[in-house]
Parts: C-alpha cells; sequence; structure tokens
C-alpha cells in the first residue's frame, strides 16, 4: 500500500515508519504542522494537494486530526490514527464517525466509553516496543550478559526518566481559585494519591463543583465537540497536579532506601536524596538508561485510567526490569512476578523495591521474561501488522 504518514513531534514515528517500509508498504511523509485540529485551512490545501497528486491507499497519524479526517471523508480515502494519550480530547468530535476513519486507541477504558455510545470506528490497540531498533543501539543486544556474565554490573540501582509535571495548570489556577475551592481540589488530589489502578478525579468533580469552578475555566473548543468543563479540569488540570505530587512523593520515598536517578527536565528543587541528570534522547541515550538500571520505575499519569504506557514498553524493549504501578490492561499483556512487577500504593513500591534490589536472579528473570514476551507479542511490526 502507499501511505502518507502525518508526521508531528511525536516519539514512536520513526519505529512506525520503519515497520511499515520492513512489511512493503511505500510511506511519504508530511511534516506541515496543524494549528487547529478540527479545521485548519493552510493544513487542509497542502494535504488535499498531496491526497490528489500522490494516489494513497490510505492517511496515517499518531492521535486523530478532525482535519484529516474530513479532508479523507471528502476523499474517500482511508484514515488510520492511533493514539498516544488518553482521554484524547480531540476523539470528542462527531467526525469520528466519518465512515473512512479506523481509529485505535490504547487505553481500554476509552475504548469502552466509545463502545458503550456505539461507536464502530473506534479499536483498542496498545502500544508497543522496538526491540530490533533498540538492540542496534546497545553495545549488545540486551542479555548477552546475563547469558555469559550473571554478575553484570548496573551503573544505577533504581531509575526514572520522565517528566514531573512542577508546570501544570492548576498551580497556575491555585491563586485565583476560592480557598473551599482549593481545598476540595487537595482533597481530590490527597483521595487520588491512595488509589492505585483507578481514577476517582472525574467522580470527585460534581455538579455543584463544576459549577463554582466555571467561572474560573475558559474552555476553548469547537462548538461541535462533545468535550466538557467536567473532562476537560479532571484531563488537563486535575491529573498533572496528581501526577505531580505522585511522582516527588514517591521519588523521595525511593531516595531514602536507595540510589535513584532521575533523568528530566522537570524542576526538582523538591526533591531530596535523588541524583539529578539531563533529560535523555529518546531514540539513543534512554535505552542505554533503562538497560544500566536494575530498577526502572513507571508511574502513569491518572488519565490513562486503563492503558499501557509507552514507558513500559520502551523499558522492557532495553532488557530492563519494570517495577509498575497497577492497570488491568498491563497485568494482561505481561505476567505479574514473571515478566514484570507491579506495586500498589507507595508502601508497597517501597518495599517491592528493596526486594528486588537484594534478589538480583529473580530480578533478571523477570526481566528477560518480558524481554521475550515484549519481542514475541508487542512489538511494532506486530501493531502495524494488526493495522493494515
Amino acid at each position: 500500500m502507499k501511505i502518507l504518514v502525518y508526521k508531528w513531534d511525536i516519539f514512536p514515528y520513526d519505529d512506525i515508519i520503519d515497520a511499515m517500509n520492513k512489511q512493503g508498504h511505500d510511506t511519504d511523509v508530511l511534516a506541515f504542522e496543524i494549528k487547529n485540529h478540527v479545521k485548519d485551512d493552510d493544513f487542509n490545501m497542502i494535504l488535499s494537494k498531496y491526497l490528489e497528486d500522490g494516489n494513497y491507499d490510505l492517511v496515517f497519524s499518531v492521535n486523530y486530526f478532525t482535519t484529516i479526517s474530513n479532508i479523507c471523508h471528502m476523499f474517500k480515502i482511508r484514515y488510520i490514527s492511533w493514539t498516544c494519550d488518553a482521554p484524547l480530547l480531540s476523539l470528542r468530535h462527531p467526525s469520528i464517525n466519518n465512515p473512512e476513519n479506523t481509529i485505535y486507541v490504547f487505553d481500554k477504558e476509552e475504548y469502552n466509553y466509545f463502545c458503550n455510545k456505539g461507536i464502530s470506528t473506534i479499536n483498542y490497540l496498545p502500544l508497543a516496543g522496538a526491540p530490533e531498533r533498540v538492540a542496534k543501539n546497545l553495545s549488545e543486544t540486551p542479555f548477552t550478559n546475563f547469558n555469559e556474565n550473571p554478575n553484570k554490573k548496573y551503573k544505577y540501582s533504581i531509575s526514572f526518566v520522565g517528566n514531573l509535571y512542577d508546570k501544570n495548570r492548576y498551580d497556575e489556577m491555585e491563586n485565583i481559585l476560592p480557598d473551599y475551592l482549593c481545598g476540595y481540589m487537595d482533597a481530590a488530589i490527597e483521595a487520588q494519591l491512595n488509589v492505585s489502578g483507578g481514577n476517582l478525579l472525574k467522580l470527585m468533580l460534581t455538579d455543584d463543583i463544576l459549577n463554582d469552578i466555571e467561572p474560573y475555566i475558559k474552555l476553548e473548543k469547537d462548538d461541535a465537540s462533545t468535550s466538557d468543563i467536567k473532562l476537560h479540569f479532571a484531563t488537563s488540570v486535575l491529573s498533572y497536579k496528581t501526577a505531580a505530587r505522585m511522582r516527588t512523593m514517591y521519588l523521595n520515598t525511593l531516595g531514602q532506601i536507595a540510589d535513584v536517578h532521575l533523568f528530566t527536565t522537570s524542576d526538582t528543587s523538591a526533591l531530596h536524596g535523588v541524583n539529578i541528570h539531563p533529560p535523555v534522547k529518546y531514540m539513543t541515550e534512554m535505552p542505554l538508561v533503562f538497560a544500566s538500571t536494575k530498577i526502572n520505575i513507571n508511574m502513569t499519569i491518572p488519565n490513562i485510567e486503563n492503558g499501557v504506557p509507552l514507558r513500559i514498553f520502551d523499558i522492557l524493549s532495553a532488557g530492563g526490569f519494570v517495577l509498575t504501578d497497577y492497570r488491568s490492561e498491563t497485568c494482561k499483556l505481561f505476567a505479574p512476578d514473571k515478566e514484570i512487577a507491579v506495586y500498589d500504593g507507595i508502601e508497597d513500591m517501597a518495599a517491592k523495591a528493596s526486594y528486588y534490589l537484594k534478589h538480583a536472579d529473580e530480578r533478571e528473570l523477570i526481566a528477560k521474561n518480558g524481554y521475550k514476551k515484549l519481542c514475541s507479542m508487542h512489538t511494532y511490526t506486530d501493531r502495524i501488522k494488526k493495522m493494515l
């Protein structure tokens, strides 16, 4: 097939395009910036020109863009999109019903939401890893040392690669919200911090609270969008603040029991006992961190209610050991205590981190099993075959 890939600044595109090309598809890349995902006249003109001249079988993008869908609908060309964010607000638009759409979402809860509404264009497809590409970037393929040298020396005990969300909209709003609303939001965040594998934030936003919040929120959306203030506030405001508190609290706890290393662009002034490093390049440097760390931590933002974050696939692609918070889909794709390790709350995370630091053989066997599972079932090659 001849595929036009709309490429924006997001990590997996090189792996996706490589998988398409290796399967014999002919790909072209359109990288013109979309300034308005619903209707962008400049972009529409460029895309229309491509579709008029290119004889394409389909258009592909990571995440969904109404403006692409509507142009594909006009040309009667298939549009495939695969989400990497959840919930994806751009899906709250009637254009998702365009018959040319095939939309894949990685969060099972997001999939269930649209299924319950009878939307036939939405499908479930988890994200993926790129073990072949990662192996080329490493000085040796994962697990060579486990076979030849059981006493592999790791550079780091515990690592986390990611954002602390120190810049979030809740902090910007806190000075203008009434004290009672700030108190209520703090209580909602605290409740969420004590729940593993669920999202209480939307439930905490009652109609009365939303009515009180509305004067302080400027909700910009297309008239046809079905997104509302509840989804917007829970997703774009509370969830990021919750993740900020969670990541700081968890890293500080880990810093009391082990040598912890953080790779980030964030403000780290609230951390104690954590070794701070500059951010790493996704394609080349990040796999080296994962492969050189005894325990790689994953802390899922509450927005992702029941999906497997890309970080887990990335860690496993490098042969790394994963200690992650609970999501039922994560435990369906990878067996807990056999292919990954799963914690339930901050105390359990600290206990399991201590345990696996002391039990190297068990830890390395779990990492090896997780790598094998990823290679056999969860690569970009597998996902592209399913989509196409």
